[in-house]
Formats: C-alpha cells, structure tokens, sequence
C-alpha cells in the first residue's frame, strides 16, 4: 500500500517537473512569442480594417386570420364559397416568404442587380441609394448575364480611366475623356449617369449580377422563422454590410407579399362575380318570360282564386312540387358547371363553387380544382408553359376536372331518381284534383316554373352582394408588426473575438513552430529524454561553452563548466574505485559529438587533483589532440611505435603544455592499416607500462558508430564513457548505445551528455520532505577569495 502511494507521489513529481521544463523550454523563446503576438495582431488590425462590418436588420409582420376579421364574422363568404381555399398554414406562408419568385420580385422592383461601392481606405464600401456614377446597359440586361460583371472607375486629371473584367476570362482597360460617351465592351454598350462632381483619385467600383445568381444569393441571405410555435407572428431576418439597403429590402418584401396575396384573392371575386352576372342575364331573362305567361294565362282564362276543394289537395301537392323545384335547381346548377367545365376555353378558369350545390364531395373537388389552378398561375407567372413544373400541375388539373365530370355525372343521376320518385307521389295526388278545373291546373304549372325561376334568381342576387362585400373588403395577409430595423451593434466581426483569436494564435504559433521542428528533429533534445532512453549509467552533462580554448579546465578555474567535469570525475571514480590506474576509453557513436573535448578535459580534470595522466591518441583515423593542445604534429606517435619495434615509448609521449601532471601521447601519421595495427602486442606492452608510470590513461578512441577501432581496445580498458550530444546525436544512436551496453563489448560502459544548456548557471538538487538547490557561479570565488583574505590580515 505505502509503496503504491509512493510510486503515485513520484509520478505526480515526475509530471509536475516534465511540465515545469516544458515550460522553461517555450519561455527561452520568449522573442518568438513576442513576435508571433505582434505579427498576428497587426494581421488581426488589417483584416478588421478591410472586413465590412455587418449588421443584422430585422422585421417582425402578423399573419392575419382571414375567419376572423370583422367584416368577415357574419357572412364567412370565402369558407362558404369555396374559392379561396382553407386557411394558409404558417409553414406555408414561411415558404412563400422566403421563395425566390419573391425575391426576384425585390430585385426588379428595387433595382438590386447592380451595386456601387467608393474605395474607403483599405476597403470599398457600397453606396446606397445614390452613387455618384450609375451604369446602364440595356433592359433586362442582367438577365442575359452569365457571370459577373466588375467596373472600377478612377478619375485622373486626364479623364478616367476604366478596368472592365467580365467573369474570370475577359479583361480590359480603357482610358476616357468624358463619360458622356457610351464605353463599348465585350458584352455591349455601357452608359455612365453622372451625380455629382467626381475628385481625382477617389475609386468607384461597380458589380453587375446575374439575375440567377443574386436571386439565390439574397434568397439564401434571408432567414424567415416564427417567433415561436404557439403564434403566427413571422420574424424576417439577414444580415448586411449595408443596413439601410437591408431594410429597404425587407420592407419590400413585406409589401409585395401582401400584394401578391391580395392579388390572388380580388382574382379569384372577380372571376366569381362574372359568373354571377352571366347567369342572373340569363335567369332574368327566363323569369320575365315565365311572368308574362303568368299574366296572359290569367287574363285569357279569367282567374281569380282557387276552390276551396281543391286548395287542400293542392297544398300537399304544393310541397311535394317544391321539393320536386329544388331538385330541379340542383340539377340547373349541376348542369350550368357541367357545361362551364366542358366548354374549351374554361380549361384553364376558375369553377364558381358552392352556388348552391349540395353535394359536398362534388364542392371539394371543385376547390380542390380552383387551388391547383391558382398555384399553377402563381408559377406561369415566373415561368412559361414548357417548364415540367408546369406540364406536371396541368396533369393533375385534368385528373381532378376528370374527377368532376364523374361526381357531377354521380350526382345527376342520384338527381333523376329523386324526381322520378317526388313525381310518382305528384301524380297521386294530381289524380285527385282532376275534378279541379282544367284551367286552374294548367296555370298551377306555369306557376311552378315562375316559382323555380324566382328563387334561383334570388339566390343569384344573394351571392353576388356578398362577393361584391369581399372584393371591397380585402385586406392584406399579413400586418407589419415592426417594420425593418437594425438590432445594434454589428453582428460580425467581433473585434474582441477577432483580437482574442490572434492572441490566441500569436502564443499557438510559435508553440507549434517549436513542436514541428521537434517532430521532425531526429537528434536527442533534453537531459531527460536522454536519461529515460539510454540504459547505461549516466555520469553528468557538460554544457555549451562560449569559450574559444579547447582546454577550459584549468588551475583555479571555478566556472560551471569546470564544475561539470569534476561532477563527471566524482562519478566515474566511484565506478573504479578500487582500480590502481585505470585505463578509461573515451569514444561517442558518431564524428562532431566531442569525445576528445570530453576526453582532454576530463584528463586535465584528473591532472588538478595532483595526479600523473596520460592522455592517448588511439583515434589513428581521425587524430585530433594535436590540435588540442597546441602540439607540433611530428612523426613520432602511437602507429610509429606500433609498427616500428624500434621506437622507444619516452620518444612517442609529450608534455601537454598545460598542467605538469598530464602528458600526451599523439595518435601520429594516419597508417593504411589502422585495425591491425591496434591489434598489435606492443600496444598491450605500451598500455602496461603506462599504467606503472601514470594513475591515469585516457583513451581518445575512434567513433564507435563508423568503425570497429575502438572495439578492439576493449581489452586493454577498464571503463569506457560513451560522449552523446545534445541536438546532435540522432535518436538511432542510442539504440546502437543501448545495444553495445546490454551486449558488453565495451567494459564497464556509461555515458556523458554534451552540449547541454547549463552553462549559465549550473546545479545539483535533490527531492525528499524538503528541497535544497544549489547555484554556483563565477562570482562565488570573487567573494571566497575576499574572505579567505581577510581572514589571513586578522591573523
């Protein structure tokens, strides 16, 4: 238990600390942080200068509800006829609103197709409604566009001159003298108008659309929505860098909507009372002939009343004959609509529904009929008689006019029968009043006809004083509840979302920057990665020195540097510490990681503490120590005594020059045979009298990662460092590290870190219930040595 809590507690350590340095590192760029931050800033300045701001402009309007209004309340004409439908949904009318035939209503009305904008600094804003040049080519013109059309017209001390670029193909200058003469150019003559004085300098830009284009463009811009579920007020909304042409555009729509709904409604009264005019002509006409038959039958016969007798038979016979007149009215009706709907040039006019007509499934399909007829008149309206929206509406008109013509067929016929059967109970009673006078009789059948003619008459005048009621009193569909307005402040861009992003972006940058270059770096990048991945024992690291000497260890020298390679000293000599002269063989993967760096100064290193060293070349490829030490190369060296048994081992060792306790012994002239040479007895007999003379021989090896050199040395040593650089061994090294540790073919292996980022302030700490850290710099022996001074003159 306690050792899984403490397994969590250095792993919570290990986790703060990768974060601590992982902040270190990104705040030593400190300089791309503030640049990336001022860089995007200043982008951020230049897009807010350059981007229109944009405004959301609003209009809020109430659908009316056609039941019930005032006028309407009594009379319900349009549910009772029939022509107008049921009650548009809200859905629907969203639909409407937000159609493109609308739209395209706008555009032509407003004369949208063609906008002018004034260069503003950086920017060219859009003027409306008054530019100081407008442009006119020919009506209809943007509908013959296919793409674009871009004008930027400049004033010049000269004239103006003129770029014209029609979509992305056709591009041109011109240069004029005065715009009152018409431009010619590839899509035909342009006129400018003129309003006003124009300064030298200023820019006017001028875009022309297609029509198709714009139509879709703005459609798409206008959202339409209710303002919630439980209510028929409809919110219109877009969003514009040019609010007041915004809400002009909206409170056209608003108003063309209105008059497109109020058209189709007068549209279909009028048609109802044409109707109803024509045939109370003809009623008329026939009643008057039906009076004076009445009248002349009279007069010829001398009429005056009826029996008494004859007046009870004649009363029931009297309901039975108004029931057989009703049915003779439904039939007349059912008639005049078959006739109506048969004859050619009706195909496409609206039926007159519910004149009377009692059936109710023949009055749904006649409003079934008028609605079709109208939304195909809506479409022609924007369209032309071949468009398959077109053919597939007139499709379903034939299929529903087909329908009536058999519901009316269905309903004559259920007709006939009920006259067939009131007729036989007429003639049961018109049996029993055969004692009544021939001539009362006969005039009660014309009366009966005079009867049929008056109350279809009536019913005519009825029908047409409501129509002529609702034609006065249409109304518009929908009331403006707010008219078009802006909601404030601009909806887009947000400057402190814009200036948040770039601040967010000028720290993301640099931080991404750094992980890309890490990413794709192969080489070994800190202390810790280094640790964690190579498996051998880890002496130290040495830092980067700015010095140019390639000896920075020397007497009295206390920089951090110098610290490093004593801490490096301290632990290798606990790994031979019962060693009597130790042979240590310095080698590294590949060229440049600085083994021989590592190797002179550890020597001299070894030298301070009073100890005779020998530092040995047997880097024979690659001889590098002469130049170390400031050396005359000669030709006496390691391969001279190597391959001449004569050579003596005094003549090949040198003094280094730099500390009486370390000598030198340089590698010599390159051999053509290094390998062999290294394996030669005299080098055995060389190392063995070395250790007698010296308590410590360093060897400057050969890489360890391009030949095979050093790994015949390895019986001749005691130890070996392995010298790796930081950001400059590849990260395939270590595996090579790794591989020779765990297979032994270097004796007692461990490694040193070089070229770390230490040197400016160098220390050692250590975690346990408390921390301690220590700094050492160069200052320190500044005041060590004034206080050991002024101990000696107390003294």
């Amino acid at each position: 238990m306690e050792n899984n809590i403490d397994s969590r507690v250095a792993a919570n350590e290990n986790e703060v600390i990768d974060l601590r340095q992982l902040l270190i590192k990104y705040l030593s760029k400190w300089h791309w942080f503030v640049i990336s931050i001022v860089f995007c800033f200043i982008v951020a300045f230049l897009y807010l200068k350059i981007t229109h701001n944009k405004y959301q402009v609003q209009t809020t309007i109430l659908l009316r509800n056609q039941n019930s209004t005032p006028e309407l309340s009594n009379m319900t004409m349009f549910s009772n006829m029939g022509l107008l439908g049921v009650s548009k949904e809200v859905e629907d009318e969203i639909q409407v609103l937000s159609s493109k035939t609308l739209v395209r209503q706008v555009i032509d009305s407003l004369n949208l197709g063609t906008e002018y904008y004034v260069k503003n600094g950086l920017r060219y804003d859009e003027v409306y409604p008054i530019s100081p040049v407008q442009i006119f080519v020919s009506n209809n013109f943007n509908d013959t566009l296919k793409q674009k059309i871009i004008l930027i017209l400049s004033p010049t001390s000269k004239g103006y001159d003129i770029s014209f670029q029609y979509g992305e193909s056709i591009e041109k200058k011109y240069r004029v003298s005065d715009l009152s003469t018409p431009l010619s150019t590839p899509i035909g003559s342009i006129r400018f108008f003129v309003n006003g004085p124009l300064k030298s300098g200023q820019k006017i830009k001028i875009i022309s659309y297609p029509l198709a284009a714009l139509t879709n463009q703005l459609a798409a811009s206008i959202s339409v929505a209710t303002v919630n579920k439980n209510s028929n007020a409809i919110s219109i909304s877009t969003v514009s860098p040019t609010p007041h042409k915004a809400k002009v555009m909206l409170d056209k729509l608003v108003e063309l909507y209105n008059l497109d709904a109020i058209f189709d409604k007068n549209m279909i009264l009028t048609n109802t009372a044409d109707f109803i005019e024509s045939r109370l002509r003809l009623i008329s006409s026939e009643l008057l002939d039906v009076e004076l038959n009445v009248e002349n039958y009279k007069k010829t016969h001398g009429l005056t009343d009826i029996s008494s007798e004859a007046q009870l038979y004649l009363e029931t016979a009297s309901e039975y004959e108004k029931k057989l007149a009703d049915i003779e009215t439904q039939l007349n009706l059912v008639n005049y609509v078959e006739s109506y709907i048969n004859e050619s040039k009706n195909q496409f006019n609206l039926i007159p529904a519910n004149l009377g007509i009692k059936d109710p499934a023949l009055q749904k399909l006649i409003e079934e009929y008028n609605v079709a007829l109208l939304e195909r008149m809506k479409i022609l309206r924007s369209s032309n008689e071949q468009n398959p929206v077109i053919t597939q509406m007139e499709q379903q008109i034939n299929a529903i006019r087909s329908n009536i013509v058999k519901s009316i067929a269905g309903v004559k016929d259920g007709l006939v029968i009920s006259k067939k059967d009131l007729m036989a109970y007429n003639n049961e009673f018109a049996s029993r009043i055969k004692s009544v006078p021939t001539q009362e009789r006969q005039f009660m059948e014309i009366k009966r006809q005079q009867q049929i003619k008056e109350s279809l008459y009536v019913f005519l005048l009825q029908k047409r004083e409501e129509n002529a009621l609702n034609l006065a009193s249409t109304i518009p569909s929908a009331r403006t509840i707010d008219a078009a307005y802006t909601t404030g402040s601009p909806v887009s861009p947000k400057r402190m979302i814009i200036f948040l992003l770039a601040l967010i972006l000028g720290l993301g940058l640099p931080i991404l920057v750094m992980y890309v270059m890490e990413f794709f770096n192969n080489t070994v990048q800190d202390r810790k990665e280094f640790q964690k991945f190579v498996k051998a024992p880890f002496l130290g690291t040495i830092g980067l020195s700015k010095e140019t000497e390639n000896i920075v260890v020397k007497e009295g020298r206390t920089t951090p540097i110098v610290e490093m390679f004593r801490l490096v000293r301290s632990n290798l000599q606990f790994m031979f510490s019962d060693i009597k002269s130790p042979v240590i063989l310095v080698t590294s993967t590949i060229s440049g990681e600085g083994k021989t760096f590592i190797a002179a100064n550890l020597a001299m290193s070894f030298a301070l503490m009073k100890k005779k060293v020998i530092l040995v070349g047997v880097d024979i490829r690659n001889p590098m120590l002469a130049e170390y030490f400031n050396l005359k190369k000669n030709n006496k060296g390691l391969t001279i005594f190597l391959a001449d048994p004569n050579c003596r081992m005094d003549e090949i060792i040198q003094p280094s020059e730099v500390h009486p306790y370390l000598d030198v012994i340089l590698a010599g002239p390159v051999p053509p045979n290094p390998a062999e040479l290294l394996m030669s007895q005299r080098l055995d007999e060389l190392i063995r009298e070395l250790k007698f003379r010296y308590d410590y021989i360093i060897l400057d090896s050969a890489p360890i990662g391009i030949v095979s050199d050093t790994f015949q040395l390895n019986r001749l040593v005691d130890n070996t460092i392995c010298v790796a650089r930081l950001k400059y061994t590849p990260k395939e090294a270590l595996h090579f590290i790794n591989h020779t540790y765990e297979s032994k073919k270097l004796k007692n292996m461990a490694t040193v870190l070089n070229g770390t980022n230490d040197v400016s302030h160098y220390g050692y700490g250590y975690k346990n219930e408390k921390k301690y850290k220590y700094r050492y710099r160069e200052t320190t022996q500044n005041a060590l040595e004034k206080r050991l001074n002024k101990l000696k003159k107390n003294k």
